[in-house]
Formats: structure tokens, sequence, C-alpha cells
């Protein structure tokens, strides 16, 4: 059976090949490429349509196959896998506020630095509360590290 990056691999080659080639030639080519995605992403859309309604696990089955996957996602048929990382910060965020509002207090995201750090303020009363590093180690950062593994450090700021 051949892999994703066997096929990515396999067209990567004839770009390769075909960069080489003067503009014309390359119009024809990517005119070509442009109407076969075209005729692909609509025909997947409607084989979609139809096993959604027929089976919807046997859909999610094969979304599994790396090929299946990556040609759906490809043609924006698919969800990419998680969204960026500032939306799930903010989301993170967004889950301890109420928690904060009821103590009249708030945070706020300064920065994202790369590759794992995460600055944030603590704002109205947390700021200065006797338990703000509590807020923030057993909230604060524990809610946005269950969203975003990837993220080591929560760093409070003034």
């Amino acid at each position: 059976m051949t892999n994703l990056e066997e096929l990515v691999t396999e067209i990567s080659r004839y770009e390769a090949i075909i960069s080489e080639w003067d503009e014309t030639q390359r119009g024809v080519v990517v005119g070509l490429k442009r109407a076969i995605e075209d005729l692909h992403k609509e025909a997947l859309t409607r084989l979609i349509k139809s096993v959604k309604q027929e089976s919807l696990p046997a859909l999610q089955n094969a979304v599994k196959d790396e090929v299946v996957y990556g040609v759906l996602l490809y043609h924006e048929l698919v969800k990419p896998p998680k969204p960026p990382l500032l939306q799930r910060v903010q989301a993170a965020l967004d889950e301890v506020r109420p928690g904060l509002k009821s103590h009249n207090g708030d945070v706020e995201l300064v920065a994202i630095k790369a590759p794992d750090t995460v600055e944030v303020r603590l704002i109205g009363t947390c700021s200065s509360c006797p338990a703000s590093n509590l807020t923030l180690s057993q909230g604060v950062e524990q809610a946005i590290k269950s969203v975003c593994p990837e993220i080591m450090t929560v760093i409070a700021v003034k």
C-alpha cells in the first residue's frame, strides 16, 4: 500500500520537473491541475454527503486513513486538526473568567512567546490578591495547559 509520504514525494518530483519549463508550459499544467482538483473536490463533496447519510461511522473511519484525510484536508473538506494556538489560549482564559469575575477580577493575554510560554496579566482584584499566585497556578495555568499541552510556562506580568 502506498502511503501519503510516497505520494507527496512523487508529486514533488513532477513539480520539480515542471518548474524548469517555460511559463506557457507551466501555465497549461497549472490549469490542468486546477481543473482536475476542482473535479476531485466536487466528486469528494458528493461522496461525503452520500456516505454521511448512509453511514457516518464509515466516513469517520475512512478519515482516519492518512491519505484520505490528507486529500480531504487539501480540498478543505475536513477541519484542520487543531485551532491556532492563540485561539486555544483565549478559549482557556474564557474558561477561568467566570470564577475570576465573581471576585471582581479578570485575566488578559499579554503575549505568546514561542515556543512554549504564555504571559498573562491578572487584573482587577486578582492583581493584588494574596492568593494571586494560587489563582495563576491552579486556575489560569492549569486551564491553558489542559487546552495547549505545548505550553510549558505561564507567567503573570504586571
